[in-house]
């Protein structure tokens, strides 16, 4: 890699290399540097999250897209009288 600008170009070809030219430099060009490669590194993650996220607009990513899954016959058919969310809170006692 060569960097440019105002210092002497200098071919880095390690990180420990880049590093030790990082810590030459003055402490309000590391911190510009820093934020720069912060900004970047949000902007890369950010954009991979968005591709692997469950609320991708790719097809294929749906709840209607899982194959049903057959648990057996039905018990007791649902009545009027049934208290289905008193039964579930009453399991969670």
């Amino acid at each position: 890699m060569l960097v440019r600008g105002a210092y002497p170009t200098v071919a880095m070809n390690t990180l420990s290399e880049i590093e030790a030219a990082v810590e030459s430099l003055p402490m309000r060009q590391q911190e510009a540097l820093f934020t720069s490669l912060a900004a970047r590194l949000s902007r890369a993650v950010s954009s991979e999250l968005r591709e692997n996220s469950c609320l991708s607009t790719q097809p294929g990513h749906g709840v209607l897209d899982i194959p049903p899954v057959h648990l057996g016959g039905v018990l007791r058919p649902l009545s009027p009288d049934d208290d289905l969310l008193g039964e579930m809170l009453e399991d969670r006692r």
